[in-house]
């Protein structure tokens, strides 16, 4: 008996290991030269240092912090990109439904946290994305889950992490901050039931709507597009810009925030190739 509840517990951890994986080196613990290991950054070595160990830690002791530097007056925007030794991305080898990462966020103008992950091929074939844009403050760690959508069936070998600060309306604003923590991919995508990206463009109702003071937007593309996600108020006057940028296929959510707007009703309108819908939004204070 003793012997089969062995067995047992040595398949469960099997099964568990199978189910959830961590990218290299997922909790910024390891740094070298003052980058982490594993990933590469925009960092220019003795002059500009915009990726830093910081003891600021969801997770164990360290974390990756993002800052938009002052480069000549201009904003230098922060770049995290995941690597392996060879150059390649991080190893896999299962068709992960989930990344998920721990982070703060303090934008400065309309900077936003963009987060984008791929699963690909040893040939650079893709076969899975997923991405998420944060434009809200986040003072404390927040949880962030990407879903991951498969355009095939082939088993992913690696992964391809990047964590960085843009602007939709131009150059990035010095002083927009970002902390990294704690990556992992969960869940198995099952391959029957994936009928791959999405096959049509969409723009979802926001949620929660009626909301205050912010809410979320989520919209789809089913192939490469140069995207603008626009809010304006009943009058037709433009308020806000979440995206002005050139995107992979997948499915986006933007965050929109009316603490600095009168209650009453807003506009989002999602432009992508030859594809326009607006929605209407209800912002109660």
């Amino acid at each position: 008996m003793k012997s089969i509840i062995t067995t047992l517990f040595i398949l469960s951890l099997f099964a568990f290991s199978k189910i959830i994986a961590q990218p290299l080196n997922n909790s910024f613990e390891n740094w070298t030269n003052g980058d982490p290991n594993n990933w590469l950054t925009t960092d220019v070595v003795g002059f500009i240092d915009c990726v830093t160990q910081s003891s600021d830690a969801q997770a164990g002791s360290s974390s990756a912090r993002l800052e938009v530097m002052n480069l000549s007056g201009s904003g230098y925007a922060p770049v995290l990109t995941s690597t392996d030794t060879n150059g390649d991305g991080h190893p896999v080898s299962q068709r992960y439904a989930t990344f998920t990462a721990y982070y703060k966020f303090t934008p400065t103008g309309t900077d936003q946290l963009f987060v984008s992950v791929g699963l690909s091929l040893d040939d650079n074939t893709v076969v899975g994305v997923g991405a998420m844009i944060i434009t809200a403050t986040a003072g404390s760690w927040t949880q962030l889950n990407i879903p991951i959508y498969y355009n095939l069936p082939d088993v992913p070998t690696e992964a391809h992490i990047t964590f960085s600060i843009s602007n939709p309306a131009g150059p990035t604003t010095i002083g927009s901050t970002a902390y990294i923590d704690n990556l992992s991919f969960s869940g198995i995508a099952d391959v029957e039931k994936i009928s791959g990206l999405p096959d049509d463009f969409s723009l979802s109702q926001n949620y929660p709507n009626p909301f205050n003071p912010s809410t979320k937007i989520e919209y789809s593309i089913p192939e490469a597009s140069f995207v603008q996600l626009k809010i304006y108020d009943i009058l037709g006057n433009e308020v806000a810009q979440l995206v002005n940028e050139e995107q992979f296929a997948g499915t986006y959510r933007a965050d929109f925030s009316g603490s600095d707007f009168a209650s009453g009703l807003y506009i989002a309108q999602l432009r992508a190739g030859n594809y326009t819908k607006t929605i209407k939004m209800s912002l109660l204070k």
